[in-house]
């Protein structure tokens, strides 16, 4: 009875080393993971995500290493402008551990390290930089650090995800100069836009007055054509009639006038000299003549 009980907790026993054994040696990763395993307190191989296994009591997990991105900080950063302004400037970090072994191994404070190198770039480049520059060509700054970074970032198994420079701050003096320079630059804008207004104007004015008098010049012109070829008429009529076309052009041309005038609002009484009414006269009769 004693032996059946011995060989009972032996077999037990081994069950039970059994299940420890395949539970220490079967490992579910996680997606969001990396597991460092190490062997005998040396670094043996890197786990990715799923199932996988190890060697129970020679293994051991010894780091579990996030493959998610992970964002620094956004603490500000001081520095000084080729043109003598102190700024704040703030960037947005992100990085994704690739090699889990050199990450853990290579650097104690990945974060602390990753910072110490961005100032001083930040530092640099913006020492080589006005302000104008900082404010306006930031992809040009944030391409600059990602450049210096990315040889540290091969050594301490990391890949920067993006760098961007969110914020730059200025003092407030800084602020109020900057304010002037904006109004004044303003005012400048408006005054050239008045100006150039004024000037559109004035060449429409001119231009209107040129097409008016361009105009009048082809009035004119008709006008004397028109004279020009009356008076070749009335030559030709001489040349073919005599001295009888010419008296009867005249006294048409005073039966004009004459009509003219009593045609008038305020002409109530007509005064015609003898000679005129002689010469109306005459000139009915010998319209009538020919008749």
């Amino acid at each position: 009875m004693d032996s059946i009980s011995f060989s009972t907790v032996v077999y037990i026993f081994i069950v039970v080393l059994i299940l420890i054994t395949l539970k220490l040696s079967i490992n579910i990763v996680p997606q969001s993971e990396n597991w460092v395993i190490e062997s005998l307190g040396k670094y043996s191989r890197t786990l990715n995500a799923g199932f996988q296994l190890t060697i129970p009591f020679l293994e051991v997990v010894r780091f579990r290493v996030s493959a998610q991105e992970t964002q620094l900080p956004p603490d500000p950063i001081n520095a000084i402008t080729h043109d003598n302004v102190s700024i704040s400037i703030q960037l947005a970090i992100l990085y994704r551990i690739t090699d889990p072994s050199r990450t853990m191994y290579r650097i104690e404070n990945l974060a602390l390290g990753i910072k110490t190198i961005i100032n001083g770039t930040v530092r640099s480049v913006i020492g080589k930089t006005d302000l104008d520059g900082v404010q306006s060509n930031r992809k040009h700054i944030a391409d600059e650090i990602e450049t210096e970074l990315e040889h540290v970032a091969n050594e301490w198994g990391i890949k920067l995800t993006r760098v961007e420079v969110t914020e730059v701050e200025v003092d407030e003096a800084t602020k109020q100069a900057m304010q002037i320079q904006l109004n004044a630059e303003r005012v400048r804008r408006g005054t050239v836009t008045e100006a150039e207004g004024k000037k559109q104007a004035a060449q429409l004015r001119a231009d209107a007055e040129l097409y008016t008098a361009q105009k009048k010049a082809e009035a004119t012109m008709v006008l004397a054509d028109a004279e020009a070829y009356a008076v070749t008429a009335v030559s030709r009529a001489i040349a073919d009639g005599g001295a009888s076309a010419v008296e009867f052009e005249i006294k048409k041309i005073q039966a004009a006038a004459v009509k003219e005038l009593a045609q008038g609002n305020n002409t109530k009484l007509i005064m015609l000299p003898s000679d005129v009414l002689s010469a109306l006269s005459g000139t009915i009769g010998k319209i009538a003549e020919r008749l």
